[in-house]
């Protein structure tokens, strides 16, 4: 006989099952898995490790440490009490060696902190590594420690594991340095090259100062519990809970109406830049100057949509490793709770949103810009869809009307702006680019570096340029309204002179691009009349066209019925009407065929028409 097999413990079966990413029904703690690093670290002599990194095995047990405020539901406390006394004998991480002693003490174990370890390789001359996001392999670009030094003296700090071989580095922009909570990018001898075919280095130059506590980070770091200080006093309610327990704020502004607004930011929980245009965006709503459009429209804000993402310091994911803004297409209600519910929440809504708005950072391009949904050339929406982005460039020069995208590319088609544009008709379904750290002003042929307070100033302006739009809007509806009342009546389309002046921008931009193609290709007397030809022909001519029409109709009106007897001779079918999927010959001698002039021709007539003989 058999033997009989082990009891299955109920609250330890879904352990393995965890750890390679499932993740149940019931809401558990997540378990946190870090890769990458570990052969670098195993490689490295014991006596050059200065600093080793926190990893936690779950999210309970780092929210535990960080938040203050969090509280476990009953079931993740019953599940850790099981699973805790089998961790205390197998833990996941139970090897990892121990930093010596050193005068430059590193620290990355608070909230969006980062750092995995760190180790000396000359006298003045540390490698940094960055931990990777949780349950994930392939982001690597936010960074946040600290540092604190016992001697006065410059040292050289290379951050050895960027994902990204292109980074605004190449471009002028340089860490951010906090020190007494103030933070402004500092940093020597800037340089970020391509260390090997997985990823890239940054290497510059920091005095430190004995004593001196000094922050680095990749952004100005913004952290879940800042933004829960900040939306206490406007008594925020809950959306949903993250996977992993967390409460997701929702703050609701105005009254329901037609006319509803929705922005929402750090989907990415490295770009903090966002959250402080949020911060901005809020303070001027909430204001005096915000009155008009808490009158006529329903402002909802989300805050911090990857709160998870943000505690445990990753780039891009949540903890489970996913993008959240690629999950708009099918989310899931227990791995994305909160792109679940805002999908909910836009069904229930009477009307379509007449403005929705994902803040986000940009790492490769300065100033800030707006990507857009995408409409055929000859639709309204193509136009309406870029009208605040009009608004915005002529407001301020920091924003870039042509750095914007207005097309969905295959690897953004399950983003929010492409799935709610698609699903709900919203036109003005926008992804708000605001760069990590740099702004180009082309009338003074300077970059500058972006502060808190411009993010702030950004999300104002951007608030401010939607009331504008929002008031064209009302006007237009009141100008299609009296137009049906009253036809004979002329009145003014708030709308006409911004599309009008949309569309020959476009129109120049693309005559502008021709230009400079023929200036690197012919000389001053070519250009002239090359210019001339391509400005004055890029169509064909109307006679032309009438003429081929002409021709075509002769051929439609001289045909004759097919016969439906299809017992015919071989003398019937040779005098059948010509078919056009055959081959036309011309030899045949009809009377029919006369006034339609040969291929040939054709071809000389039109070469003619475009100056060539």
């Amino acid at each position: 006989m058999l033997p009989e097999s082990l009891p299955i413990l109920k609250e330890l079966s879904l352990e393995m099952d965890m750890l390679n990413g499932w993740m149940p029904n019931i809401q558990y703690p997540i378990r946190l898995r870090f890769e990458m690093n570990d052969d670098i670290l195993w490689s490295v002599q014991r006596d050059q490790i200065i600093y080793v990194g926190p990893r936690y095995v779950d999210s309970m047990e780092m929210y535990k440490k960080y938040l203050s405020t969090y509280q476990p539901t009953k079931n993740q406390t019953d599940m850790m009490e099981a699973i805790l006394k089998k961790q205390r004998q197998l833990r996941l991480f139970i090897n990892r060696p121990l930093a010596q002693r050193h005068f430059l003490q590193f620290d990355s174990d608070f909230e969006s902190g980062n750092l995995d370890f760190a180790f000396q390789i000359r006298s003045n001359e540390y490698n940094c590594y960055m931990r990777c996001d949780s349950n994930s392999r392939c982001s690597h670009s936010w960074y946040h420690f600290s540092i604190v030094s016992e001697r006065t003296q410059t040292i050289r700090l290379n951050i050895c594991n960027f994902s990204k071989h292109r980074s605004l580095y190449q471009r002028g922009m340089k860490p951010y340095i906090g020190i007494n909570g103030i933070w402004k990018q500092g940093g020597d001898n800037i340089v970020y090259d391509q260390k090997n075919q997985r990823s890239s280095k940054l290497s510059f130059d920091l005095n430190v100062v004995n004593g001196q506590k000094i922050f680095i980070a990749y952004g100005i770091p913004y952290t879940y519990t800042q933004m829960m200080q900040f939306i206490q006093p406007f008594g925020y309610t809950v959306l949903t809970k993250s996977s992993a327990g967390l409460d997701i704020p929702i703050l609701y502004f105005g009254e329901p109406k037609k006319r509803t607004i929705i922005v929402t930011a750090r989907v990415h929980p490295g770009e903090t830049n966002s959250s402080y245009m949020m911060e901005g965006f809020l303070k001027y709503l909430t204001s005096p100057n915000g009155e008009y459009l808490l009158q006529n429209s329903q402002v909802i804000a989300i805050p911090m949509l990857n709160p998870d993402g943000v505690i445990a310091g990753n780039s891009r994911t949540c903890l489970q490793g996913m993008d959240l803004n690629r999950q708009f297409s099918d989310p899931d209600s227990n791995n994305t709770p909160q792109i679940y519910q805002i999908k909910k929440m836009i069904e229930k809504l009477r009307h379509p949103p007449f403005v929705y708005i994902d803040m986000h950072g940009h790492s490769l391009k300065k100033n800030l810009f707006i990507y857009g949904p995408e409409y055929p050339i000859f639709s309204l929406n193509y136009l309406k869809c870029r009208v605040l982005a009009k608004l915005m460039s002529e407001a301020t020069e920091v924003f870039r009307y042509w750095s914007g995208i207005w097309r969905v590319q295959p690897n953004k088609r399950n983003t929010a702006r492409a799935i709610l544009n698609q699903e709900f008709k919203i036109v003005n379904c926008f992804t708000v680019e605001c760069s990590n750290g740099l702004y180009y002003l082309g009338s003074q042929q300077i970059t500058k570096e972006f502060g808190i307070l411009d993010f702030e100033q950004l999300g104002q302006e951007l608030l401010k340029q939607i009331q504008i739009l929002l008031e064209k809007e009302i006007k237009y509806i009141e100008y299609q309204k009296d137009r049906l009342k009253n036809r004979k009546q002329k009145r003014v389309n708030p709308y006409t002179n911004l599309l009008q002046q949309i569309q020959k921008d476009e129109e120049e931009h693309q005559i502008q691009d021709e230009d400079e193609i023929l200036e690197s290709e012919s000389s001053e007397e070519e250009q002239k009349q090359k210019k001339k030809l391509i400005r004055k022909h890029q169509q064909p001519r109307q006679s032309q066209l009438r003429k081929e029409i002409q021709c075509r109709k002769s051929f439609v009106s001289d045909r004759k019925p097919r016969s439906q007897d299809k017992s015919l001779d071989r003398s019937q079918i040779s005098q059948r009407p010509f078919s056009p999927y055959k081959a036309f010959n011309r030899s045949v001698s009809s009377s029919r065929y006369v006034n339609c002039p040969s291929k040939q021709q054709q071809l000389k007539q039109r070469l003619s028409n475009y100056g060539f003989n």
